[in-house]
């Protein structure tokens, strides 16, 4: 009782378009690059992120008062850096990945917000094994992205 008159509560805070919804579903997102990991990866992210904000309980999708999906829409990269002795190889590559995202009404169909974004992240190619520094450079440009959506569905 005092908690909540400081002004305190449980879970996190709904955008105020999303109060009337109180569970999720995230539908795998689709996948339009060569990434093959890629829509799983931002799948997994964003229950984990929505889970651990509160706001909303996750469900099964038959019980869900939302549905969230999408598709992964690209994964470019460009270089940040090049070696010195050799200007053609670039040390420091960059990574952008771009979502794009639909939160649906489960009772009624309708779409409640749609949007796309972008996140970046790099990884470097002259260290040891570059399929992995690309994996974890997409895994966390993921997360972000992620992170990014839940923002929009949480803040008032």
């Amino acid at each position: 009782m005092l908690l909540t008159s400081c002004g305190y509560h449980l879970g996190g805070v709904r955008n105020r378009s999303l109060a009337h919804l109180n569970t999720f579903c995230v539908n795998m997102f689709d996948n339009y690059t060569l990434y093959p990991n890629v829509s799983m990866q931002i799948t997994t992210a964003l229950a984990d992120n929505l889970q651990r904000d509160g706001a909303f309980r996750m469900v099964s999708p038959s019980d869900a008062d939302m549905t969230i999906s999408g598709a992964v829409e690209s994964v470019t990269s460009n270089g940040l850096s090049t070696d010195s002795t050799n200007t053609y190889l670039s040390t420091e590559i960059g990574l952008t990945v771009s979502i794009r995202y639909n939160i649906t009404e489960n009772s009624s169909g309708k779409v409640l917000r749609s949007g796309l974004v972008s996140a970046q992240s790099s990884f470097f190619n002259n260290r040891g094994n570059v399929q992995s520094a690309r994996d974890s450079a997409l895994s966390y440009a993921t997360r972000l992205a992620a992170e990014k959506i839940v923002t929009s569905l949480t803040i008032p």
